[in-house]
């Protein structure tokens, strides 16, 4: 009788014991993966975009989104000649849906798409302002085309792997400025 008391109390004894142990962990597993959704993964130690957090409803607000450039972007000389092979290669990869599809945001012109305006989170930079234009060094294009802006830009560099590509996206952005006429 008394191995059948024994046995008894230790299969009540085990699921109190262990019990606790298991809600703690499985609290401190979900902590650590909502803390791990909500921070960036496989982010460039060189990367100072700037991040929004989450809004109160839990969406995260890109819109407020932007870059900061690392000082020696605007340094960045421009390796690929502005011909006409590379302003035709350049406009081929704009226009690409499957490459740099800058078409779908800054359109045709780089004035903006207009048709799919609503369904961004902000207005993108207009390409076809001179004065901004020239402004801006080619690396500070190059990096801008290459890094994006997390939620408004995606970064060239997930769809043109090749640094040339993105070069030739630059000479040809750079045939887009115009005077302002007013």
């Amino acid at each position: 009788m008394r191995k059948t008391n024994s046995l008894a109390s230790l299969v009540i004894a085990i699921p109190i014991l262990v019990i606790p142990v298991i809600v703690s962990f499985a609290m401190t597993s979900s902590s650590s993966q909502n803390q791990n959704a909500s921070t960036p993964t496989n982010r460039n130690q060189n990367d100072t975009r700037q991040v929004t957090p989450p809004a109160a409803g839990g969406q995260q607000d890109f819109s407020k989104n932007t870059w900061e450039l690392p000082a020696d972007a605007d340094k960045t000389k421009n390796p690929v000649p502005s011909t006409p092979e590379s302003i035709a290669k350049g406009k081929e990869l704009y226009m690409a849906q499957a490459k740099g599809n800058c078409v779908f945001c800054h359109g045709e012109t780089g004035a903006g798409n207009e048709a799919n305006l609503p369904k961004l989170r902000r207005k993108p930079a207009d390409l076809t302002n001179k004065e901004r234009m020239t402004a801006m060094t080619d690396g500070e294009v190059f990096w801008k085309i290459t890094k994006g802006i997390r939620g408004i830009m995606p970064a060239g560099e997930q769809r043109m792997k090749d640094d040339e590509e993105r070069w030739n996206v630059v000479n040809y952005v750079r045939t887009l400025a115009k005077e302002k006429t007013q």
